[in-house]
């Protein structure tokens, strides 16, 4: 299976995760649940609970000019919480 590494950025700051999954899409639990605690701060308890609401509701559009790299944004307390995905190794 592929490794995708996925960027987060929400409210000035970032983190990365990664996870070995057959597709970049239908595994958020890389990007949401797993997060560490205090990976993001400014993102409550609620709003974590928020993202994980919404984040199989947005698709991943494709960064133009790249191979391999999608993003989606995603509204969250009033914030935009963006997400890349990049597929790092085949």
């Amino acid at each position: 299976m592929p490794l995708y590494t996925y960027i987060l950025s929400y409210r000035g700051h970032s983190y990365v995760a990664q996870g070995r999954h057959s597709n970049f899409r239908g595994f958020v639990s890389s990007w949401t649940s797993e997060l560490p605690p205090n990976a993001l701060p400014g993102l409550t308890p609620n709003l974590r609970k928020e993202l994980g609401e919404k984040a199989y509701r947005h698709a991943f559009d494709e960064v133009p000019n790249r191979k391999h790299v999608w993003t989606k944004q995603i509204e969250i307390g009033g914030s935009e919480f963006r997400v890349y995905a990049v597929q790092t190794e085949p």
